[in-house]
Parts: structure tokens; sequence; C-alpha cells
């Protein structure tokens, strides 16, 4: 990208978001943290990596996050508990940019991501049955051919190209990758 990723960039690309329809559902409503942190002058997207005993995704890069609760007034309610329940994040220290496209998932879940930015360097408190580790990738990889690429994977007997971005080792897919393509569309768009 050639301009230069500031926060108001960022705030205006997720504003610009258009919350598409996914229709009529019966997923089970989830939502989650797109954190980013500014280190070295540049923004980073902080992941994690699941444990092999959670219950969905054993061992996967993912977004801090989860299912809605009852008592969870909102989404972002629930991508905030979830975010501190899983990494020790302080909801009142993530500045929130607001929500992008809800994503739906193979494994029931509708998800509504929520962007926001903590500070460098952040102590993270993670819960050891969940969170096995903290990754990072710079944002500006989203628009790098070094770290994004396509995959083709056959779905309902069809042939569909899905986005997966790969770095330091780590191979990011599915439902986080795609709304990791999300955001850098929108920003391109922005």
């Amino acid at each position: 990208m050639a301009r230069k990723l500031s926060i108001p960039l960022i705030r205006k690309a997720v504003k610009s978001s258009s919350e598409k329809s996914v229709g009529e559902t019966n997923l089970k409503l989830a939502g989650v943290m797109v954190l980013l942190t500014q280190r070295d002058g540049e923004y980073w997207i902080i992941l994690n990596r699941r444990t092999m005993t959670v219950k969905h995704h054993k061992g996967e890069i993912s977004f801090p996050g989860g299912s809605k609760d009852v008592t969870d007034p909102d989404l972002l309610f629930t991508a905030l508990r979830e975010t501190q329940e899983e990494m020790g994040i302080n909801p009142e220290e993530v500045e929130v940019l607001g929500k992008i496209d809800v994503t739906p998932t193979q494994t029931g879940f509708l998800i509504s991501p929520y962007v926001g930015i903590i500070d460098h360097p952040y102590k993270f408190s993670l819960s050891k049955s969940e969170v096995e580790s903290v990754l990072e990738i710079p944002l500006s990889g989203l628009f790098s051919t070094h770290y994004r690429s396509d995959e083709i994977k056959s779905s309902k007997n069809q042939l569909q190209k899905a986005p997966a971005y790969s770095f330091d080792g780590n191979v990011v897919y599915g439902a986080t990758a795609r709304i990791l393509d999300n955001l850098a569309e929108l920003i391109k768009a922005a």
C-alpha cells in the first residue's frame, strides 16, 4: 500500500463497513476483537494460537473472542469479555474503532468482528486452557503477496477460493483469514 497506515485511515475504513446481510440464519452468535497495536512505527495485528484442549478450532490461529452468553448485552461486550478472559486485556484499555462485516463459519457460528487498538507493549495474562501463545503480523502484511495467498478448497462439490496468510511459519486460514481479508479490502477502499 502506498499510503501510510494510520489510525484515521483505519478508523475511516472500519466506519465504511456496510454490514452485509447473511440472510436468515440459525448460527450461534460470536464476537471477536481484531486487535491492533503500534510498534516500531508500524501497526501490528494481535492473534493467538488456540490450545489443543479447547472445544472448537484446536491449535488454530484466531482472534480473541467467543460465543455470546445470554447475559451479554451485545456482541461488542462479548468480544471484550472474551478478550479479557483469554488474554487478560482490560476492556477499558481497548480503543474500539468499530465493527466490520460479519463472517459465518462452517462450524455454526456467525462472527461479529470489532476492531480495536491497545498500547504496546501489553502485559498479557493468557488463559492457559484456551491460548497457547500470542502472535503478531504486520498490518501492512495484509497487502503483500509475501504474506497473502489464495487456497482452493472443495465445498459442497464445488471449488472455492479462500484467502490464507502465512508468516513466520504460521498459517492463518478460515474465518480468521476472511476477517483479515475484509479488513484489508476496507482499508484499500478508504
